[in-house]
């Protein structure tokens, strides 16, 4: 029954311009964001098919903050601190403690936000990259199509680019995902434009999106059957880690990790992942909708969080994984 009803919610949830909160209630400003060790809903470590991932830890994140929940990106930093964009236009940050507590919390809104903090028609934030030179971060925006690109610290607004090709996308399946990769290309996904042959649309620009003078390069993205991308990052070695979500109404939602190698994308190309884990119940799995990827020591980290729809039948959940590529896996 309680995944009946989280089915149901999250069917209401996904509809393009709903309501993510209830405006009645009294609002909440805390900044203070609670973690608990969900280690014990597994049975010790995990290894999933190939041996490149393996499952280290869990936590769910709470927050009695009005504004927390809907996470669909993800950023990893230097020593264990996070970054989470929410698609309703608000950030949230913290420091996972060695204790496994949260330091150093906050819960904020995007310098640009346009409407009351209840809708987020105007505010469907969905993929979000950095460049670790100049500090500006680039956000892309599902429902009124764009990508806006914000100074160092989101301190402000530098521009925005509305690129013809995605106003045809539709409106809850738009720009989902979006990288930048450190040879200075961008990468964004569609969740489900139409792209070549039944792909899914997505575009490479060999700079950055806002420039006049670079025209987005059509290519296709294929995700695993019934599974639609969410999000994606840049691996040490120059591939890509990217996640598929899958929700449906008796199974409930599931999640594909695939590796993609950046050569293989050009104008009119179709490229696909290579999967090497899926999340499926009884593993802790949600909304499963941001990535992103850190170093911690020789170990190269693989951090994953849900979007919990803002509704009581889902959680906030943070997955860590350690990732070995398929040569290191098999020797």
């Amino acid at each position: 029954m309680t995944r009946f009803l989280a089915c149901i919610a999250l069917l209401f949830f996904l509809a393009p311009g709903t309501f993510v909160r209830d405006s009645k209630l009294p609002r909440n400003d805390t900044q203070i964001v609670n973690i608990r060790s969900i280690d014990s809903e597994t049975s010790g470590p995990v290894e999933f098919s190939g041996g490149e991932l393996r499952y280290l830890g869990g936590w769910e994140l709470t927050s009695k903050n009005s504004d927390f929940g809907g996470f669909s990106a993800l950023m990893a930093q230097a020593d264990d601190r996070f970054l989470a964009l929410s698609d309703a236009g608000f950030l949230m940050g913290f420091r996972l403690g060695s204790d496994g507590q949260a330091r150093d919390s906050f819960i904020a809104a995007l310098p640009v936000r346009k409407g009351d903090s209840e809708t987020k028609y105007d505010n469907d934030s969905e993929g979000m990259t950095f460049d670790p030179r100049t500090g500006q971060f680039w956000v892309s925006y599902e429902q009124k199509h764009a990508i806006r690109r914000f100074a160092r610290s989101f301190s402000r607004l530098e521009g925005v680019a509305k690129p013809e090709v995605m106003q045809k996308w539709p409106d809850n399946g738009g720009a989902e995902a979006m990288v930048r990769l450190r040879d200075g290309r961008f990468l964004v996904f569609s969740e489900a434009g139409d792209g070549p042959v039944n792909s899914n649309t997505a575009l490479l620009y060999t700079g950055d999106p806002l420039s006049d003078e670079i025209e987005p390069q059509i290519f296709g993205y294929q995700p695993p059957k019934g599974f639609r991308i969410t999000d994606i990052a840049e691996l040490p070695d120059g591939k890509l880690i990217v996640l598929n979500r899958r929700f449906a109404i008796l199974s409930g939602v599931s999640a594909k990790i695939g590796v993609l190698d950046p050569t293989s994308i050009a104008k009119g190309k179709i490229v696909t992942p290579r999967i090497i884990a899926t999340l499926d119940a009884p593993f802790p799995v949600d909304n499963m909708e941001g990535i992103a990827v850190s170093q911690q020591d020789e170990n190269i980290v693989i951090w994953l969080i849900s979007d919990d729809n803002f509704n009581s039948f889902q959680r906030t959940i943070l997955l860590k994984f350690r990732y070995q590529n398929e040569a290191v896996a098999n020797d």
